[in-house]
Parts: C-alpha cells; sequence; structure tokens
C-alpha cells in the first residue's frame, strides 16, 4: 500500500477542525491525572489535544513525524518532538499517560504499543481511541467512495488484536466503545474532501474520488445542505500499576 505524505496531510487539517467531543475526551483523560502530570499525544498533529492538557497544568508533548503537522502546535507554544510511535525518543518511565487518537494504524502498531509501555511511568495509563469493522462498514466517506472501506479495514488493526497485544504487558485493559454524532453542511464537509483532509484519501484511485466528489455534488447541490454522519469509535485503555 502506498505511503500517507504527512506534510500534505497537514495541509488538509485546516478542514479537519477538532469536534467538541473529541476535546472532551482529551478534557476526561487528562482531569484524571494528578497537576502537572507529563501527558504523550502519539501522532498527535497539529496537537489539538496536547492543547486541552497544556490549559489543564499537565506537561504536554506531541510526538509526530510530520514538521508541517508539528509547527502548527509550536505556533500555540506547544512542545512538539519529531518522531514515530516505534522509536519514541524519551526515557523509559516517563507519561503518565500515553495516547493515541487516530494513530495508532501508522506504522507498526505493534512496536508502537511496546515502545509506548516502555515510556509508560510506574502508575501510567496508555489510551488508544481508534477505528474497527463497526465503523469503517457505514463511515461517511465509504458512501462516496466504496474502496474506503476496505482500505480502512486493511490499515486499521483490529480492536481485538491490541487488546490482545496490551493485555499482555500491562495490569488492567478495558475496551468500550463510543458514537459521535456530526452534523456539518455540505460545501463544508465537500471542501474538507477536496483538500484531504483525512489520510485515506490519498490512497483511493484518482478517478474514484473525482467521481465520488460529483457524485455528491449532485446529491447536495446546496452547500448549506446539512450532512449528517457517525465515527464509532473503540476505546482501549491498558493500565500499569
Amino acid at each position: 500500500m502506498a505511503e500517507v505524505d504527512l506534510d500534505r496531510l497537514a495541509e488538509g487539517y485546516r478542514h479537519r477542525p477538532a469536534s467538541a467531543a473529541s476535546l472532551d475526551r482529551a478534557d476526561a483523560a487528562g482531569s484524571s491525572l494528578d497537576q502537572g502530570s507529563w501527558v504523550l499525544d502519539v501522532g498527535g498533529g497539529p496537537g489539538n489535544h496536547s492543547a486541552v492538557w497544556h490549559r489543564q497544568g499537565h506537561n504536554a508533548v506531541v510526538l509526530d513525524p510530520s514538521a508541517a503537522m508539528l509547527a502548527y502546535g509550536h505556533h500555540h507554544g506547544l512542545l512538539g518532538v519529531r518522531g514515530t510511535a516505534q522509536a519514541m525518543p524519551f526515557r523509559t518511565r516517563r507519561f503518565a499517560l500515553v495516547w493515541f487518537h487516530l494513530s495508532i494504524h501508522y506504522g507498526d502498531w505493534r512496536v508502537a504499543i511496546d515502545e509506548s509501555v516502555r515510556v509508560l511511568a510506574e502508575e501510567g495509563r496508555v489510551e488508544i481511541w481508534t477505528l474497527g469493522p463497526d465503523h469503517h462498514e457505514q463511515s461517511m466517506l465509504a458512501r462516496w467512495f466504496p474502496s474506503v472501506a476496505g482500505i480502512d479495514s486493511n490499515r486499521f488493526p483490529l480492536p481485538e488484536a491490541l487488546t490482545g497485544h496490551l493485555s499482555g504487558q500491562v495490569r488492567d485493559v478495558s475496551v468500550t466503545r463510543r458514537v459521535e454524532d456530526v452534523v456539518r453542511p455540505a460545501g463544508s464537509w465537500l471542501q474538507a474532501v477536496e483538500a484531504g483532509f483525512i489520510s485515506t484519501l490519498q490512497l483511493l484511485p484518482e478517478d474514484e474520488r473525482i467521481e465520488g466528489i460529483e457524485a455528491f455534488r449532485r446529491a447536495h447541490p446546496d452547500p448549506d445542505d446539512e450532512v449528517a454522519y457517525q465515527l464509532h469509535f473503540t476505546r482501549i485503555v491498558g493500565e500499569r500499576g
């Protein structure tokens, strides 16, 4: 499978603002930590979640391989480190929370989990938000671009596999599922698609991408028409202690 151009994806992120639900997830994770805890946002891109933890008084670090992604966070005073989940440039037992939000599928996820456990503090927590088959089969993108479901099924590890690998390394692992309802103007969603706000769009055949965009335009000629869809998240939490 072709590699995703993360610097190109960073441009698309201008059309992918963090949702209120996403920020609430980060707020809840940070609220359970002691003041001044070290938090690692793996693949955190522009640092939307790290900004939440920074405001809470934590020491948040964004780890991302894209300089363009990290530039957004630096502009807002966030600490960013360029690197990958498979070779975290941090000392052992450093972070109270290691956070993956739609980033565990970049690279070898087994090594990423191994590294997250290595840098996890003695009473720390690994928290993974990902997407599984329940999401891929009904995703908004897959409605207009049929190849998306298969591409994402191949990219995202099964939640059961993530849970099994993490269970062998930490004390307690729990799995929950959350559904996020999204409503946005058709014109806004189409602009985001055309800008490539989701990495999977880079992996689509060009003719399918064009056909899907035209089909969406025909179905929603009014850019102010509201489109509604759901994101089906799987949350996996591993506690060390």
